[in-house]
C-alpha cells in the first residue's frame, strides 16, 4: 500500500489515491506523454504485490518484471496477475533490488515507488537501476527522504536524528538520505 495522492482534498477511495499517485508520478517524469518515453520494457523494483506494475503494463502495453524480497509478495502478485488476465505482460519474482537479476541494458523504464527507503547501500540501489536501465531510458523513483542539509551543516539535529530512529525502529528501515544525496547518486552514474 502506498500513501496515494488526495486531490480533492476529501478524497476517501483510497485504492483511487493510490492510482493517482501513480499517474501523478508518470506524468510529472512525462512517461508516455510522446512516443519516444512510452516504455515498453519495465522493471518495478520493490513492488509489493505489484499494483503499480499492472497499472502501469495496462496502461502503457508494457512488459513488466517486478522484484521484491517476499516470496509471499512475489506469489499473491502473480495470482493477482492471473486473475486479471495479465500472466504474459507482468510477472513478479524474487530478488534482491541491490543485485537484480537482469542482464544490462534490460529495460527502458525503472520504477521504484517507495521502495527506496528499504534499501541499506543507497549507491549500489542507483547504480543497479543505472545498469539495467538502457542509455535514454528513464528511471524515476519516489522514496522517503530527510531534508537537505543547509549550507555548513554537517547533519540533522540530534532532534531530527531522533525523530528518524524512531521511524526507522518502526518500519525496519536503514538510515535515510535526503534528495541531494540522491541527485548527486544519478549524476555521478549519468557521467559515466
Amino acid at each position: 500500500m502506498h500513501h496515494g495522492y488526495y486531490i480533492p482534498e476529501n478524497r476517501t477511495d483510497h485504492q483511487q489515491a493510490q492510482v493517482d499517485l501513480i499517474d501523478e508520478v508518470l506524468q510529472w517524469a512525462e512517461v508516455g506523454l510522446k512516443p519516444a518515453t512510452l516504455p515498453t520494457r519495465v522493471v518495478d523494483v520493490g513492488c509489493g504485490i505489484g499494483g503499480s506494475s499492472r497499472h502501469i503494463s495496462r496502461k502503457f502495453g508494457s512488459t513488466v518484471k517486478a522484484i521484491t524480497l517476499s516470496p509471499y509478495q512475489a506469489s499473491r502478485g502473480n495470482e493477482l496477475n492471473a486473475e486479471q488476465g495479465l500472466s504474459k505482460k507482468v510477472n513478479l519474482q524474487v530478488a534482491d533490488a541491490l543485485e537484480m537479476p537482469f542482464e544490462d541494458n534490460s529495460f527502458d523504464l525503472a520504477w521504484s515507488l517507495e521502495s527506496g527507503e528499504h534499501m541499506p547501500d543507497k549507491e549500489k540501489f542507483v547504480n543497479e537501476l543505472f545498469r539495467v536501465v538502457e542509455p535514454g531510458g528513464r528511471i524515476v523513483v519516489v522514496t522517503w527522504v530527510h531534508r537537505d542539509l543547509e549550507e555548513g551543516e554537517e547533519s540533522l539535529t540530534r532532534k531530527e536524528k531522533r525523530i528518524l530512529s524512531m521511524i526507522n525502529r518502526a518500519y525496519y528501515l536503514p538510515p535515510w538520505c535526503s534528495t541531494n544525496d540522491y541527485v548527486k547518486l544519478f549524476e555521478k552514474n549519468g557521467k559515466r
